[in-house]
């Protein structure tokens, strides 16, 4: 029995069961209420599943050689099993990496260089499952607040948010591999020249973007010829060790490859997944929000590779661009025409008070692993500094979500609600560059304003965007993650326009290593951080560019997959933010309506 006979027998069943479920309705039987799924949802959703697993078998490996934080000593030029050419200067990676990761291997002594030599603050795995947390256990309880709808907030959650992680793992890596074709093809890589011939010396470096750029381009060239011939990579073994590095790559085959890094980066590329999610919940079904899942993970990693790759923007701490305003701003595209009218006013919008209990619970869990998503992708001398103002930005934060709260509600009491998403606010607002050169005071002042902006959106901006836009956000995501972004965005800029070409050091060219009078906080290297890193304003000029890319790629790509997902079947107005409609509900499902009822008259 193939798999063709399998499906066509599951397809029958399902349609069987649901036909049984029609007869019963109409001979005024007692049943249960008809399912917001049919037969088709469920058999894609299979299909989907399946899809994946197929892409897996054919082109996803475990690595098997971990890349260690250095390279061996090998033998110098010319000696048996050494390099047989002078090497180039290693380039700056396009491709980001945690703390232990280099691009660089020994000196000409045989001692490592600084980064190589840096400690390493964080395990592997620890920030792995910290990070898991914060995706999947963290949002799934800050939704819970809605007083019909907690089976659903929790497990369709997790049901979009694994098929995006899946797909968003092989999809990352993939445009890793696009960027790398995308540099060749700039350099006219295959016209029979050989453009990258003679090597870059480091008296030829002068710093500019399009250099980088050119000599990341060579460097894929050199992936591609070690991938043809994989003996060059003992003849030539710290130029094989930083081309991996500097393309993405965990060895010199086309296959995707599973690591901790490679997983994290997946797993964020499903928070603007969650942050969408926010603002359709119950208002669209489990159909509907697999569409906008795998749609969000591809345009996340669409606008990724044009800000960050393209035209050299920074934003690995936390993701204030990248995360925070893309997902607010997908999602913004995607309620306006996957909602239908009116269903944001279904009286069961609303929470009860053991729900808002349990949602408390989530933002506190969001708040102990912020740090941990925030400083993951940090350099590793100032990886501690991003966990601690990250901490203290959350301090800040609590404490105006208590402040504005009181003063916005009229009475001074404090709204459930507010407090729920401002007392997060503070690690939205740091989740920028600003994080790495915040001084403490700086990041508590950074938290207190985002706390206060948070608040404030929450009661003036929301109502402005459900009453003129008809933008309805069921969880305030505009508030928590798309107002204090612009906060982190604002900071960062501000804390990158002094830089100037006094920082400039030796990966800028041998001319200005001999006159570098200035490091950036932690002796960190201005040009091993930066891609633009000329000294001349071109560093706040494009993380300023950040921001309105990401918003336009997001709202235009969240809006066609909005018109998509309307076309999908999805629950009635009516029968919107109701578990009923989607499963077996207990006994007291029916007492919890009747309070509800009870409560409105």
């Amino acid at each position: 029995m193939g798999l063709g006979d399998v499906m066509s027998i599951l397809l029958k069943r399902l349609t069987k069961g649901n036909k049984r479920l029609h007869e019963g309705e109409e001979k005024g039987k007692k049943t249960a209420e008809v399912s917001g799924q049919t037969p088709i949802h469920i058999l894609i959703n299979i299909l989907l599943q399946i899809a994946l697993i197929a892409i897996f078998v054919s082109g996803v490996e475990h690595e098997q050689y971990p890349k260690t934080p250095s390279v061996p000593d090998y033998p110098g030029l010319g000696e048996p099993g050494g390099p047989i050419v002078n090497e180039p200067e290693p380039v700056i990676p396009f491709k980001r990496y945690p703390a232990g990761f280099d691009v660089v291997g020994p000196k000409e002594d045989g001692t490592l260089s600084a980064r190589l030599s840096e400690r390493i603050l964080q395990f592997q795995y620890k920030y792995f499952v910290e990070i898991a947390t914060y995706v999947y256990l963290g949002f799934a309880l800050q939704y819970s607040f809605l007083r019909k709808f907690g089976y659903s907030t929790l497990s369709f959650g997790l049901l979009q948010a694994t098929v995006a992680a899946q797909w968003a793992i092989l999809w990352m890596q993939f445009i890793d591999g696009f960027h790398c074709s995308y540099l060749k093809q700039r350099i006219d890589y295959g016209n029979g020249d050989k453009p990258c011939t003679p090597s870059f010396l480091v008296e030829q470096i002068t710093g500019s973007f399009d250099e980088i750029q050119y000599r990341q381009g060579c460097t894929c060239i050199l992936w591609s010829e070690i991938n043809a011939n994989k003996s060059m990579s003992t003849e030539l073994p710290h130029q094989a060790h930083h081309a991996l590095l500097t393309v993405g790559k965990m060895n010199f085959d086309n296959t995707f490859i599973m690591t901790y890094p490679s997983m994290i980066e997946g797993l964020l590329a499903t928070v603007p997944v969650q942050i969408t999610y926010g603002m359709l919940l119950g208002k669209v079904g489990p159909s509907q929000l697999m569409l906008c899942a795998l749609m969000c993970v591809t345009s996340y990693g669409i606008n990724y590779w044009v800000v960050i790759y393209i035209l050299g923007g920074w934003d690995h701490v936390g993701g204030s661009c990248v995360i925070h305003i893309f997902g607010s701003f997908f999602g913004i595209g995607c309620t306006l025409l996957a909602s239908q009218k009116g269903s944001a006013q279904n009286p069961d919008n609303a929470p009860r008070y053991n729900a808002d209990v349990l949602c408390i619970v989530g933002v506190i869990l969001n708040w102990m692993t912020f740090p941990t998503f925030n400083a993951y992708f940090a350099p590793a001398a100032a990886q501690e500094a991003v966990v601690v103002n990250t901490y203290l930005a959350l301090f800040s934060s609590c404490v105006a979500a208590m402040v504005f709260s009181s003063l916005y509600s009229g009475q001074f009491k404090l709204d459930p609600a507010d407090v729920q998403r401002s007392a997060i606010a503070g690690g939205v607002a740091i989740s920028s560059v600003f994080s790495i050169f915040a001084t403490p005071y700086e990041a508590m002042v950074v938290g207190f304003v985002g706390g206060g902006a948070c608040s404030t959106s929450h009661h003036y901006l929301r109502r402005f965007l459900e009453k003129k836009l008809q933008i309805t956000d069921t969880v305030g995501a505009v508030s928590l993650h798309a107002v204090p972004a612009m906060v982190a965005w604002a900071a960062g800029i501000i804390k990158v326009a002094n830089l100037d070409s006094s920082y400039m050091g030796k990966w800028s060219g041998a001319l200005f290593g001999a006159r570098q009078t200035r490091t950036l906080p932690y002796d960190m290297e201005y040009d091993l951080i930066f891609m633009h890193s000329e000294g001349n304003n071109d560093t706040a000029e494009y993380q300023g560019y950040l921001m309105p890319v990401t918003i336009c790629i997001a709202t235009v790509a969240g809006i066609l997959t909005g018109t998509a997902a309307r076309k999908v079947k999805g629950p009635s107005v009516a029968r919107t933010f109701s578990d009923s409609i989607f499963w077996r509900v207990p006994d007291d499902f029916a007492a919890t309506e009747d309070v509800g009822a009870g409560a409105k008259t």
